[in-house]
């Protein structure tokens, strides 16, 4: 062997070391090209699309909790107009019956009682006696 031999060998083995190196950076820069992106930046794209995925989950829920209010507000609306014609109805039927009370029996209007007060309400418990007829308004 001759004295330029190591040295030929040593840079051979270095040589061969450094395009191995160079091809294993290629090979990772063509895994990315393939991929499209880094995978620092596909698992931040991957963070966004479920972080938007959880934001339309939580829009639908809150427009499905809306919907709903809106539709009790709605319903209540509704019960409460439907009470107020109800009112007018007993109203207006009070009066007719009171017209022919005063014709049919000869009564004047003073000798006929006041008018209920209309917007009072009684106990819910009282409510239930009279209608099961166990006492009197009052």
């Amino acid at each position: 062997m001759h004295w330029t031999d190591p040295v030929v060998l040593i840079a051979a083995l270095g040589g061969g070391v450094g395009i191995g190196h160079v091809i294993r950076a290629l090979a990772t820069v063509l895994q990315k090209l393939r991929a499209g992106v880094s995978p620092r930046e596909g698992k931040r794209r991957i963070d966004i699309v479920q972080q938007r995925d959880e934001a339309l989950a939580r829009l639908d829920k809150e427009r499905m909790r809306a919907s709903a209010e809106q539709a009790r507000a709605d319903w209540a609306d509704a019960n409460r107009q439907v009470a107020v014609e109800n009112e007018q109805r007993a109203r207006e039927h009070a009066a007719a019956l009171r017209v022919q009370l005063i014709e049919q029996a000869g009564l004047t209007r003073e000798e006929l009682p006041a008018w209920p007060e209309m917007e009072r309400t009684i106990p819910r418990e009282q409510f239930l006696r009279v209608r099961r007829g166990q006492e009197g308004i009052g």
